[in-house]
């Protein structure tokens, strides 16, 4: 289930390890700057679709879940109380798997398709992950500035706005995939758009997403790696 450009999510059986990204740092819910994380180690053996829709359902998968998110709120008042003077804060958001929830899609597909998930997307339906929603807002409402980071490609922007406007998240930019880049690296863009944030003269406190690739390559002072073990994007 090879999850190809914009973002790309491997489907190798268990058996077949790829070399690519994944965490040399504390488990999911664990507060990690962004150098704990490396990319020089193989795709975890259990990210699979069925198994992990399977896991979505159990008490560890909201317990990390939710464990990730308090700890990056957290994060956000100790730095405040820290830095009580401090302007241009923001948080920086992943949105598929991490604010928006695609299982009622994986529910219904046996094998991930490009034209399947954009017919999803079109659709602007899917539900919020409530943890997370509640977190943003919580954040905007205390004076951090909200952008969220897609591999999305530029093209499904409308929809993406619709979803997130149907589900009452107010964000201060988007940043998405764009149309003529098919080729680069999920890090490689998500590091440029941070970057870029931070040029303006944002301080990221935090970078929460659910891929290893959400977060690696730094210009955060905090990362949370929310679980999802029904894909893997490189």
């Amino acid at each position: 289930m090879q999850f190809l450009s914009p973002f790309q999510k491997s489907s190798t059986a268990p058996a077949l390890m790829v070399l690519a990204l994944f965490v040399l740092c504390p488990a999911p819910g664990l507060a990690a700057p962004p150098e704990n994380y490396s990319k020089a180690v193989e795709e975890p053996a259990d990210t699979n679709n069925e198994a992990g829709l399977k896991y979505t359902k159990t008490s560890l998968f909201k317990k990390e879940f939710a464990k990730a998110v308090r700890e990056a709120r957290d994060f956000c008042k100790k730095y405040k109380r820290e830095n009580p003077d401090a302007k241009n804060l923001a948080i920086v958001s992943d949105i598929d798997e991490t604010l928006l929830d695609n299982r009622g899609l994986f529910n219904h597909v046996e094998k991930f398709t490009w034209p399947e998930f954009i017919k999803w997307i079109e659709k602007a339906e899917a539900p919020n992950l409530k943890e997370t929603a509640s977190f943003l807002k919580w954040a905007r409402k205390n004076g951090f500035s909200i952008f969220l980071v897609t591999g999305r490609p530029e093209k499904l922007r409308p929809y993406t706005i619709m979803n997130l406007v149907k589900n009452d998240i107010a964000y201060d930019g988007l940043y998405m995939r764009p149309d003529s880049d098919r080729k680069s690296s999920a890090i490689k863009l998500k590091t440029k758009v941070r970057k870029d944030i931070e040029d303006m003269g944002f301080k990221i406190v935090v970078n929460i997403g659910d891929q290893v690739s959400d977060l690696v390559g730094g210009y955060a002072l905090d990362c949370e790696k929310l679980p999802n073990k029904m894909y893997f994007v490189k």
